[in-house]
């Protein structure tokens, strides 16, 4: 008997070891190491196992980085090997990969890097985060930026050619720059020097005589663009490129202007403030003689630029206003009240201004007699205090040419 048994314990020993060994058999243990140029990728490196022909609408099986060890069920694999670094990125499909057992395998990506930094200057200086260099594709200004970074940043990207787009933003300054058909590889250190002359005015709004401090908007209008770059409390500083501008002080009720301003390093300007005088179009009577025309019931889609069907009445006396006073030429200025981001109010009074600019073109008047121009909320003729306020702060206006 305890023979027997001996017999048999030794029968379940080998039986449980044949399992095992099949088992080990099944099993397939693989280990991928991605280089490039030779040298191991190690993290930018990826590696995972699909079942054959699931490459879009299948899940890996599982997956490790460069040199990671997997157990898998021994078998046949498409094999997924993904390399990113920075902006280069590589991918590379093995299909019908089989294993078993202990399996080494080595990938070459085959992918030259350029690691490019370039330095964006004005006058010298390094303007830092206030610069930026986007790096496309050659022809392809209006697509998608291979890689980007700020003024002294460093950017990996696949060897070759590209087209580098160069700006710079600092208060209201702005430029930019296209480099066309950049090559690069290895190592590339460069410097764009922007020779970009700056103006840092501040602008001090009287009353009287008396300065008001920060109470009243200080905007200043782009003579070349016709058009609003960009707004401050007065008395504060303003940094733009130097130039001629228009300087639009406003307070409820109340403004002033300098016209044609040659701007340079740092001047100290006053603008004495005056009630404004204005007059609201209506439906009958004689045609306005103020300077600036308050016109109510222009309405819009909201959040939009499109004209509502009720507003053609309105615009219909605004169309008779310029036809029956041939010598009439106006701009178009839409205003908002303060509801919403400065930045997204003004521009969408620009697009408002411009849609009734439109509508007067497409009506028959000449595109020389009207002009269009956003404020946002920079000009209120009332402080944005109340519901009955705001709605009169939201207008279009028609302010008569050379009448200031």
């Amino acid at each position: 008997m305890r023979s027997f048994i001996v017999v048999l314990g030794l029968a379940v020993q080998l039986l449980l070891g044949l399992t095992a060994a099949r088992a080990a058999a099944a099993t397939a243990q693989v280990r991928y190491v991605i280089t490039n140029g030779g040298t191991d990728v190690q993290a930018n490196g990826k590696v995972h196992y699909f079942p054959p022909g699931r490459h879009q609408n299948g899940s890996a099986v599982g997956g490790a980085t460069s040199g990671g060890i997997v157990r898998l069920p021994a078998g046949t694999y498409d094999v997924d090997v993904t390399f990113e670094d920075g902006a280069a990125s590589k991918e590379i499909w093995i299909d019908n990969q089989t294993f078993s057992g202990t399996v080494e395998k080595t990938v070459e990506i085959g992918l030259p890097i350029a690691q490019v930094r370039y330095v964006i200057t004005n006058g010298g200086t390094d303007v830092q985060a206030n610069g930026k260099v986007h790096f496309f594709p050659p022809g392809q200004h209006h697509g998608s930026a291979v890689g980007g970074a700020t003024s002294g940043g460093t950017v990996r990207l696949p060897a070759g050619t590209y087209d580098v787009d160069v700006t710079f933003e600092e208060g209201f300054a702005y430029k930019r720059l296209w480099l066309d058909n950049q090559s690069f590889s290895g190592h590339a250190d460069r410097t764009v020097e922007l020779a970009l002359p700056l103006a840092e005015p501040i602008v001090a709004a009287t009353v009287n005589g008396a300065d008001i401090g920060d109470k009243a908007t200080i905007a200043y209008i782009d003579l070349a663009r016709n058009d609003v770059i960009g707004s401050v409390r007065s008395s504060q500083p303003a940094l733009l490129v130097a130039g001629t501008y228009d300087i639009h002080a406003t307070l409820a009720g109340a403004e002033g202007w300098l016209r044609k301003v040659a701007l340079t390093g740092k001047p100290h300007l006053t603008i004495p403030l005056k009630p404004r005088i204005t007059q609201v179009l209506q439906a009958a009577g004689p045609p306005p003689t103020a300077c600036t025309i308050e016109v109510y019931g222009v309405n819009f889609d909201f959040d939009k630029a499109i004209l509502r069907p009720e507003s053609e009445p309105v615009l219909k006396r605004v169309l008779a206003l310029f036809t029956r006073t041939p010598g009439f030429s106006a701009e178009v200025s839409g205003h908002t009240d303060n509801i919403g981001t400065p930045a997204y109010n003004l521009r969408l009074s620009e697009a408002r201004a411009e849609a009734v600019k439109a509508w007067l073109v497409a009506h028959g008047i000449a595109a020389s007699r009207v002009t269009s121009r956003g404020y946002g909320d920079t000009v209120p003729l009332v402080p944005n205090t109340s519901d009955a306020n705001r709605f009169k702060n939201r207008r279009v206006e028609l302010r008569r040419t050379n009448c200031r």
